[in-house]
């Protein structure tokens, strides 16, 4: 029996039922069965519709608009409602995306082009024909490849990952996000990742960049646990007879990263004596290098990127000047969770995901106005470490059957365990005293904003004019570019 597909509309406030019962005729005609309708209605301006029409039953997704007319807020509320109930269908998704305002068609063009929408789901256009007294139905040809696509496709493969959305909702994520994107597409240009620790570098390079470049293997070296004897015969591996116990010929990490990324993760831990051999390497375009113990060179095809924890003038200091001067030339800053307020409620649910190991834990992450304060005022020093830790609280202290009972005992503990780490220089800023006030009062401004929702409540609670937040905010982006 032929699969029965999905369909998915907004209500038409003019035309009412009549403009789905049109769709349904026409896909009908197309040889598209679909069984089941997500309909999305405004509950303040439509009654419920049947239970089912046409031989399709009808689920009723209510959505709370302001302005339905408001691309910002029809965004939003789509991506919280109704994207996590599509990525649980089983059957392939058909979208009408003529019903509703123009914000809304623009909508699913947004999500669609973004990858944000399952895959293989198909978009069509209604239209009403007056000369024929007729419904059109025309298959949507709007296929649009870009580096939001590709990344989101590559998370629908790992839902579980918890890392982070390319669309990030802060400034400071967007801008690293983009800019990660522009550095990775320099094709055998080495891309340093600098971050503290637990904000996710390991990740972004292993799926984003991976994607980003083209390339689905990743070697990944952890700098800090290599054994200083056998760095080199593990790099770049050893031909037989090399040393003691050589009975072979061993291809090192190198080699096996050919046709891919060699990930050199806290790369202030190597070595001295490999980072000179490694600046060779990456001085040379054709990537050549000698076995240890070998009289021949070898080459192989292959794209570095570095990772560190470290501030730049620190890492600078640590490394050789040379491998140093090579790895920097194209430096993504990835900002700590504390910059990224925006993004915390779903960098919290892509937590609670990948932890997530029974069905006994519900689904979705426990949420509650706590919880959210909580998240806009602690500093987050050990980033995505801190939601695990609340994460895995929350899981201890869970009730069967009830999905938030634990979330308040998890909560005090977590708040009385106090930070993992220790907020580091950067969170000061950076450069004279000038430009680290300037840093400081977009933070404050940012935090004030957020934390008490418009502008006037800020300056209000601050006992300042709304002029003065925002000009703070104006001026901190200034001094950061």
């Amino acid at each position: 029996m032929k699969q029965q597909g999905v369909l998915l509309c907004w209500h038409a406030q003019r035309a009412g039922i009549d403009v789905l019962r049109q769709a349904l005729t026409r896909l009908g005609e197309r040889g598209v069965e679909i069984g089941r309708v997500l309909y999305l209605v405004q509950p303040d301006r439509y009654d419920d519709p049947p239970s089912s029409l046409q031989g399709a039953s009808i689920d009723t997704v209510r959505i709370r608009l302001v302005d339905p007319t408001n691309h910002r807020e029809v965004y939003e509320q789509v991506c919280s409602q109704v994207l996590p109930e599509l990525h649980r269908l089983d059957a392939m998704l058909h979208i009408n995306i003529s019903p509703g305002t123009p914000a809304m068609h623009s909508i699913w063009l947004l999500l669609h082009a973004g990858g944000r929408l399952p895959a293989d789901t198909k978009l069509w256009s209604t239209q009403f024909v007056s000369e024929t007294n007729e419904t059109r139905l025309d298959v949507v040809d709007f296929e649009i490849s870009t580096y939001l696509s590709e990344i989101q496709r590559h998370a629908q493969l790992r839902p579980d990952d918890a890392t982070y959305a390319p669309d990030a909702r802060s400034a400071a994520r967007r801008a690293a996000m983009e800019r990660l994107h522009r550095y990775a597409g320099v094709a055998g240009a080495p891309l340093l990742v600098l971050g503290e620790r637990g904000t996710g570098k390991t990740r972004l390079v292993e799926s984003f960049v991976a994607v980003l470049k083209g390339r689905a293997k990743v070697v990944t070296v952890p700098c800090g646990g290599l054994d200083s004897s056998l760095a080199e015969s593990l790099l770049f591996g050893h031909s037989k007879g090399a040393f003691t116990g050589a009975a072979s010929k061993r291809p090192g990490l190198l080699a096996e990263a050919d046709k891919g990324i060699l990930f050199l993760d806290e790369v202030q831990d190597l070595p001295a004596t490999i980072q000179r051999k490694l600046v060779r390497v990456f001085q040379d375009r054709h990537r050549r290098y000698r076995p240890l113990g070998s009289d021949e060179e070898e080459s192989v095809d292959v794209e570095l990127v570095c990772a560190s924890n470290l501030p730049e003038a620190e890492l600078r200091k640590r490394l050789d000047a040379d491998l140093y001067d090579r790895l920097s030339h194209l430096t993504v800053t990835v900002p700590p969770l504390r910059e990224c307020r925006e993004d915390l409620k779903e960098d919290w649910h892509r937590v609670w995901q990948e932890l997530r190991q029974t069905d006994e834990l519900p689904e979705q992450a426990p949420w509650s106005s706590r919880l959210q304060r909580a998240l806009q005022c602690q500093p987050l020093a050990g980033n995505m470490r801190d939601l695990q830790k609340l994460a895995l609280l929350c899981m201890a202290w869970q009730s069967p059957g009830n999905a938030g009972s634990g979330l308040d005992h998890a909560l005090d503990e977590w708040l009385e365990s106090g930070p993992m780490d220790t907020p580091q220089i950067a969170d000061y800023g950076e450069g004279s005293r000038t430009e680290r006030l300037h840093w400081f009062r977009r933070q404050l401004a940012q935090w004030a904003k957020e934390h008490y929702g418009t502008w006037a409540r800020a300056a209000k609670a601050l006992g300042c004019d709304e002029k003065t937040l925002r000009d703070d905010m104006k001026q901190g982006q200034k001094t950061d570019t």
